[in-house]
């Protein structure tokens, strides 16, 4: 693969940088792969689990991981595929031309960057802005550079130089069996149809019958749930029926059932399926744009959220990789013309113009692959670029180089410098730019060709300067354009073909066809819909048979899709086997169902209500799910087929036009499609999204203390019931796997609830019963607020704050904000911690005093104030996880945590906000915990701290340690322990106490470090009444109690014969102590007795006053 003309060491190191690039990894010489034949095996990638990585696992120690419920196989959170009996056609190996003959011209090939400079380490990061003399400097140049990829004549080429080879037998073939029944699509596991004989045994084996399980349709299900009272009411009939998947009678709940959509269904013959062919959209790939009419040019900018082509469209560009400094500094020229294979997608690019008319707007864009890299951390490509990087390109290449390729007559009205337009497209109030699309300057074909001679002028004259942006090449995208060419808009024009031509005449289709110049891509899709004028019907497709055809037309796994949860109805898209692809000229195959058009939006984008939004209630949430309901229920008169699409060349595609109906007819007798009463249909949608939001508004107002999890699983089923979304959220993942969602799939037809109770505590006992800091974090700012008063039981609180995901408070938040954000969602404004690989040389001293002191410090809390297991680190590692936010969260019942305020400052020093008392630095906490032997920590015998200053205690084995070693040695183990404590989430609030409680919360203090903010703003603090004290619950061991657990956790020492004691015969000896203690306590005397004298009474008659004396 890496080419059979480089030497063998050469390939080894090469391989070697692969493997620390991982970016480059699949790299090969394309010219140098031999020609195979395609075979009938399927080539099936192997079932990959969705990304199950977990921020939370990572954070948690394992005895906090202990108590929580555990994924035992992760296959059942995914849905499950269905056989492919038919093979694919055979193809023989190409052996004709494949690409495009190199040329050394087309590009600058030598003395580029090389590969080692892509995996050297950069210090800076990314995100961080600096001050230098007055102007404001974006580190963005250290990665939007030029990294050293160059592109070939044959880079936009993704099949071979050569007319499509048996394409017709790649469209819509059969792949089931002449004995397959479409109706029958109730598993055996329901049925019970199946044998208890064991293999291979002749005789008649033994049926079961299953009773447990009620099968329904779906008419059947819509009236097994009655009424439909108001949303504040309950409905058991109506949750059972589309929440838990049970029937209900009378006086209480029925087994569980079944939905066969079979059982409504509609037949109707080939003849009376309306077919309609059409070409959707069109992808052009060149290095010279070339057009019969003129193209708007945006004179700045655009301003983009995201990039142009924001997701993977399917198609690849073939991308030369930097050459290895060896082969860069050997005399003769370059021997390494590796490349890989680019999604499109993953290309930096950004638009710069555009082909409008009356009917349609055709996008183009620019793309520098020159510039591809990925993030340092999460490894992700980034392809959105920066605003200064366009600036300088517009700035110092296009507007420069329309100028010089104008008439003098022009020169009032173009825009020579970037100031210049942004000044003159300013608005009313002044303020510059907008979210709409900037003005245009119209170029003709040969005024814009002009432009891209001079703008490749600029950029090679500009050098190192201007060098990122060489390599540009231009894509054109045509999307949404099947109405101007379906049937030749109706009969207008021949075909599609005729109509797409004489609809976009601005372009040069001979030229954009001729695969010279690069790779016309096209969308040619066929439409199925039933001439039903009665009844309105909607065409869904069975994932069986379509699973089927994608197997005997050789297509990858690809993407499935189950409607509305539903475990066999719904569609899937694939790419095809890459060999295949090559000779066929077919790149990716789609099939649909037209009833999606009823809700999708303008820019076929998922904007449905977040999880945070239904955790509150928020008044988006609702009105977001009785626009649901009210779309839907306005579709019950119309007919919506269902659509298969395929990308194919602009040759593949003429071959498809002349060919596909005939096809249509054929594929239709394996009855693929399901045709169901469009009443029946979308009031299943719609009844299924009531009863949802009726059961959020019910556990909103119970406050379980799992709401963040019930609300992320009953969200997800009200977005399944209108698409299929990604699932992001690993605790969703989590929640299906523990449910398991496959089997329910299969054993109900349709994903349910099946245990869910309103009654219970928690609601469902399957999944999480508290929600972790990671949930209460997606949920909002005052989740952790609500959780803890729910596990209290009292009511919740809602706040309708919205968060960003980079900087949910922004950069610069307010101390006060900061202080709220910690104590309610730390796990929102913290970022997670991991493992540094620079502490995997720490010193073996020092990870055994941070253990010890992990294992001590803990063993001092009573276990009343466990929900976990009490932590008990074996390595370093471990260690350090143990004081995680998501550990802590996990192992105690009751925390508090607090923000800390050192080294929240701006670049220059200066704290602008008010922070109160300076709090003290992790790294400056080491010698808190960890003290000199004349430290005052230990203070008197009533501290806390007394006990780990003696005997077996951490602190006294820290100072043991230190007197073994020398001056070097111990100022190299406190700076040890020093970066171990700066890198460490969170420690207890510790001062004159190891734990300081606040209520009955044990508070913890957070490492600033960790902060998802810049520094902090200006804001004053607020002023709140004090709580009121009340009593608070014991949660530190009594010093006595703690010493002798403290040398019951130590290992055995033979030497002092110590020996472990049970917890009764620690108490027996503690009472002992005490009981002698008061035996030999010396007693006072007795209070002597005194008689007592009655008071006289009938004396006061005899005592005057003083008015009454005389005085002599």
């Amino acid at each position: 693969m890496l080419g059979s003309s480089l030497p063998v060491a050469r390939k080894v190191h090469l391989a070697k940088l692969f493997k620390a690039n991982k970016q480059l990894a699949g790299s090969r010489n394309r010219n140098s792969i031999v020609p195979r034949s395609v075979g009938t095996h399927i080539e099936l990638e192997p079932e990959v689990l969705p990304n199950v990585h977990d921020t939370g696992d990572s954070q948690r120690s394992t005895s906090a991981s202990a108590s929580r419920r555990r994924v035992k196989n992760w296959n059942l959170g995914s849905n499950r595929r269905f056989p492919r009996p038919i093979v694919p056609v055979p193809l023989a190996a190409y052996l004709g031309r494949r690409w495009l003959k190199d040329d050394l011209t087309f590009d600058n090939y030598e003395g580029g960057p090389t590969i080692e400079m892509l995996v050297k380490p950069r210090d800076i990061i990314t995100t961080m802005t600096f001050q230098a003399r007055g102007i404001q400097l974006s580190t963005a140049w250290v990665d939007w550079v030029d990294h050293g990829y160059r592109i070939t004549p044959s880079s936009f080429h993704i099949f071979y130089q050569c007319d499509p080879i048996a394409i017709m037998d790649h469209i819509m073939p059969i792949g089931t069996s002449d004995s397959y029944d479409a109706s029958n699509q109730i598993p055996d596991r329901v049925t019970g149809a199946y044998s208890l004989a064991r293999l291979g045994s002749h005789q008649e084996g033994q049926h079961t019958h299953v009773t447990d399980v009620e099968i329904l349709s779906a008419s059947e299900l819509i009236d097994s749930a009655q009424y439909d009272p108001p949303l504040q009411e309950e409905c058991r009939f109506g949750h059972n029926a589309f929440v838990r998947g049970h029937t209900s009678h009378r006086y209480g709940d029925g087994p569980a059932l079944y939905v066969d959509l079979e059982r409504d269904s509609i037949r109707f013959s080939e003849e009376e399926i309306e077919t309609s062919v059409d070409i959707d959209s069109i992808i052009w790939t060149t290095k010279v744009f070339r057009c019969k009419g003129s193209v708007g040019i945006y004179i700045t900018p655009p301003f983009q959220t995201k990039p142009g082509i924001f997701k993977h469209n399917h198609t690849y560009v073939d991308i030369t990789i930097p050459q290895s400094e060896e082969d860069a500094s050997s005399p003769g020229g370059r021997t390494e013309w590796l490349s890989k294979r680019f999604p499109m997608s993953a290309i930096p690019h950004a638009s710069i113009g555009r082909i409008s008319s009356a009917s349609s707007t055709l996008n183009l864009y620019i793309a520098f692959p020159r510039m591809i890299h990925q993030h340092p951390v999460n490894g992700r490509r980034i392809t959105l670029m920066p605003k200064e990087v366009l600036d300088i390109f517009w700035d110092k290449v296009l507007l420069p180089s329309i100028g010089d390729c104008t008439d003098v007559s022009w020169a009032p009205y173009l825009k020579h410098t970037l100031d210049e337009a942004r000044y003159k497209a300013r608005g009313r109030d002044g303020r510059k730019g907008g979210w709409g699309p900037p003005k245009t300057i119209p170029l003709s074909n040969d005024d814009f060709r002009d432009v891209q001679d001079r703008m490749e002028t600029r950029i090679r004259d500009g050098e190192g300067e201007l060098s990122m942006y060489g390599s540009m090449f231009f894509i054109l995208e045509g999307k949404g354009i099947k109405l101007l060419t379906k049937d030749g808009q109706r009969g207008r024009f021949s075909g599609p073909e005729e109509a797409l031509r004489r609809n976009l005449s601005d372009l040069d289709w001979s030229y954009m066809i001729d695969r010279r110049h690069g790779e016309l891509l096209v969308d040619v899709g066929i439409s199925f819909t039933p001439r039903s004028p009665d009844v309105p019907v909607i065409g869904v497709w069975r994932l069986d048979a379509l699973e089927a055809s994608f197997g005997a037309g050789g297509y990858k796994r690809g993407e499935m899709h189950h409607h509305n949860m539903l475990s066999r109805y719904g569609a899937l898209q694939a790419e095809m086997q890459q060999e295949r692809s090559q000779q066929t000229h077919i790149a990716f195959r789609s099939t649909y169902n037209l009833y999606y058009e009823s809700i999708r939006t303008n820019n076929n984008q998922v904007n449905f209500a977040s999880d945070s939004d239904a955790y509150k209630l928020t008044p988006s949430y609702m009105t977001e799910c009785f626009d649901i309901m009210r779309v839907v229920d306005g579709c019950k008169e119309k007919t919506y087929g269902v659509r298969d699409e395929y990308r194919v060349s602009g040759h593949a595609a003429r071959i498809i036009l002349d060919n596909i109906e005939s096809k249509a007819i054929q594929y239709l007798k394996s009855d693929p499609i399901l045709w169901i009463p469009s009443t029946i249909w979308f009031e299943l949608m719609r009844r299924r999204v009531r009863e949802i939001q009726r059961t959020q508004i019910s556990i909103v107002k119970k406050n379980p203390p799992n709401l963040g999890i019930l609300t992320g699983l009953l969200n997800h089923m009200l977005r399944s019931t209108t698409s299929t979304p990604i699932i992001y959220d690993y605790h969703v993942r989590e929640s299906l796997a523990l449910l398991e969602y496959r089997n329910v799939l299969e054993t109900a037809g349709m994903f349910f609830l099946q245990d869910f109770d309103l009654s219970s505590s928690t609601c469902l006992d399957e999944v999480q019963q508290i929600d972790d800091v990671n949930v209460l974090g997606l949920m909002g700012v005052t989740a952790k607020a609500q959780r803890d008063r729910a596990v209290e039981r009292m009511d919740a609180l809602r706040s309708d704050e919205s968060e960003s995901e980079e900087y949910p408070l922004g950069r610069t938040p307010t101390w006060t904000r900061l202080k709220l954000a910690i104590a309610n969602s730390p796990a929102m404004i913290m970022r997670p911690w991991s493992w540094s690989s620079k502490l995997s040389n720490t010193q073996l001293n020092v990870g055994r005093l941070v253990v010890m002191f992990t294992r001590h410090v803990w063993l001092m809390l009573t276990p009343e104030i466990f929900k976990g297991i009490r932590p008990y680190p074996s390595s370093l590692q471990e260690a350090m996880r143990c004081w995680t936010i998501t550990s802590i969260d996990d192992t105690l019942t009751s925390i508090a945590f607090e923000a800390c305020n050192a080294g929240l400052h701006d670049n220059a020093g200066v704290t602008p906000g008010r922070l109160g008392p300076k709090s003290r630095a992790f790294v400056d906490r080491c010698s808190l915990f960890f003290p000199d032997p004349d430290a005052s920590n230990k203070r008197n015998a009533q501290s806390q701290w007394c006990a780990l200053w003696e005997g077996d205690g951490y602190i006294a084995e820290y100072h043991r340690t230190m007197k073994t070693l020398d001056g070097v040695q111990q100022a190299s183990l406190k700076q040890g322990l020093c970066d171990i404590f700066s890198d460490l989430h969170c420690l207890p609030a510790s001062g004159a106490r190891v734990w300081v409680q606040k209520k009955d919360a044990i508070v913890f203090i957070t490492n600033p470090a960790f902060y998802r903010i810049d520094r902090v703003g200006r804001g004053g603090e607020s002023h709140r009444r004090a709580p009121r004290a009340r009593r608070t619950m014991k949660v530190i061991k009594g010093k006595r109690i703690f010493a002798a657990d403290l040398m019951d956790s130590q290992p055995f020492d033979a030497d002092g014969n110590l020996r472990r004691k049970t917890e009764r015969q620690k108490r027996r000896e503690i009472h002992k102590k005490m009981t002698m203690a008061k035996k030999n306590k010396r007693v006072p005397p007795p209070p002597r007795h005194r008689r007592c004298r009655p008071f006289p009474m009938d004396e006061l008659k005899h005592v005057t006053t003083d008015d009454e004396m005389h005085v002599d």
